[in-house]
């Protein structure tokens, strides 16, 4: 018997209840990932975590969800993320292979016509990327009419379906909703690639063009798990950036360097202004704060940053969560002393950065649960071999887990003796995360040289020549 129709017959058998229940307030969503990334997936809805769902010893999931208000969720199985719509009494079952999980994703059971077309849009929108690679070729108001009839292509395409299919008036107005917003993002990325890399056209704007931002909703509550609803704002206020920044006297390269602080402050603050749905506000400031941190130049632009997001009034466990990002991106800015940073090494004794450097050192960041350590540590192999010069050393995030980070140095047969564990801090271990794919540049003093520099980067191999120059 296929391995989904005895997971249909188990989630029939279990999850349904007894007659007399009341089976029009619950939803069951349940399902099959093949290949899983990890051990779970999350249900969000309104821009909250529902619930976190483990999979069984066969990557199967059941999960009822209680008084369940009709909508649009989000499911995440990291790195994907799918949109699904759940009325009262749909049992709605998936199937995904992750390694093709957009293109492999189908539902079944009560909802899926639903379910399956939200995916084929999903797939759709992908197809834009396409597009935007060849931006250059399309003057705006080219441009425009191609995005437009991308538009009346999908909201045609869901008449008809919707006809066939009888889906509720309240699903057709959410669809037509995501492909609005899909649309105002194409032209809003459009916008930026132009105004930054192909000037020619940058004058070529037909009136009109952003006739959709006097009509967008930044406060939807029911948009709210929508990634291309989001990806809009979050485009949005780039672009309202580099308008404000042009009028503000500023360097116009700082303009269009999105990590600039003048450039990050004025998008919280304009996010600040439009967005008064709570958890949405929250995310979006979130997303931007992060990355104007992560990717700060000075003391002075994490504390400038901290105090905007202060002005905004968001929740204390957000500002105390950025405060000790800022704390830790002062250890990647030049000239900081990472001598006295303790970690713990193979054996268990713990020693400080100070007294494992010798010469010139690239520091890396990896966790046992981040899949891409093999790959990471396959690079670093290879850099090892290019600059004997040069010492990389290993620091594993996982504090708490020393069994499973010696485990995976030995079983992956990473050099030992370049390998330690991040010693005991009062950051939260989560937070450091954010700084997987940074490389510290330190030197024998163990003062940093370079902090900006990323493993994968075509410019980390000249990053490391002008290092070992100085």
């Amino acid at each position: 018997m296929p391995a989904l129709l005895l997971l249909c017959l188990h989630f029939l058998i279990t999850g349904c209840g007894s007659a007399d229940e009341d089976t029009v307030s619950h939803a069951y969503l349940g399902g099959e990932i093949l290949n899983p990334t990890n051990d779970h997936i999350v249900v969000k809805h309104n821009g909250m975590v529902l619930d976190t769902i483990f999979l069984d010893a066969q990557n199967r999931f059941s999960y009822k969800i209680e008084n369940v208000q009709k909508g649009l969720y989000l499911i995440q199985h990291t790195p994907e993320t799918q949109n699904i719509y759940l009325s009262p009494g749909d049992s709605l079952l998936l199937r995904a292979n992750t390694v093709a999980f957009d293109e492999s994703l189908h539902f079944s059971g009560t909802g899926d016509d639903h379910n399956n077309f939200l995916a084929e849009m999903f797939l759709q929108d992908e197809g834009n990327a396409q597009l935007l690679l060849s931006f250059h070729e399309y003057a705006p108001g080219i441009f425009l009419h191609k995005a437009d009839s991308i538009k009346s292509l999908r909201l045609d395409a869901l008449g008809k379906t919707s006809k066939k299919r009888k889906f509720s008036e309240d699903f057709v107005c959410l669809a037509e909703s995501i492909i609005e917003y899909e649309n105002n993002d194409l032209k809003e990325r459009y916008s930026y690639l132009v105004n930054k890399y192909y000037k020619e056209y940058s004058r070529q704007f037909p009136e009109g063009y952003y006739e959709y931002r006097s009509n967008a909703d930044f406060n939807s509550e029911k948009m709210q798990c929508s990634p291309g609803y989001k990806r809009f704002i979050e485009n949005y206020l780039i672009n309202y950036s580099l308008s404000w920044c042009a009028n503000s006297g500023l360097d116009e390269a700082d303009c269009y360097d999105l990590n600039n602080v003048n450039n990050v402050t004025s998008r919280l603050r304009k996010a600040g202004e439009l967005i008064q749905v709570p958890n949405l506000r929250r995310t979006i400031l979130e997303k931007i704060a992060v990355r104007g941190i992560v990717m700060a130049k000075s003391r002075e632009d994490i504390i400038t940053i901290l105090e905007e997001l202060k002005a905004q009034d968001i929740p204390t466990e957000d500002l105390d969560k950025m405060r000790q990002l800022g704390t830790i991106q002062l250890a990647y800015l030049p000239g900081t002393s990472l001598a006295n940073v303790s970690l713990l090494n193979m054996e268990g004794k713990l020693v400080k950065i100070g007294d494992v450097v010798e010469k010139p050192t690239a520091i890396f960041l990896w966790s046992v649960f981040d899949e891409g350590h093999v790959e990471e540590h396959e690079l670093i192999r290879q850099f090892r071999k290019k600059y004997p010069e040069v010492d990389f050393i290993g620091i594993n995030l996982d504090m708490g887990e020393e069994p499973a980070w010696r485990v995976a140095v030995r079983q992956n047969s990473y050099d030992s003796g370049s390998e330690y564990q991040l010693g005991a801090t009062r950051i939260k271990e989560d937070y450091f995360r954010y700084f997987l794919d940074k490389i510290l540049l330190i030197n024998p003093s163990a003062e940093v040289v370079v902090g900006d520099s990323y493993l994968t980067s075509p410019e980390f191999e000249s990053h490391i020549l002008e290092f070992l120059n100085q």
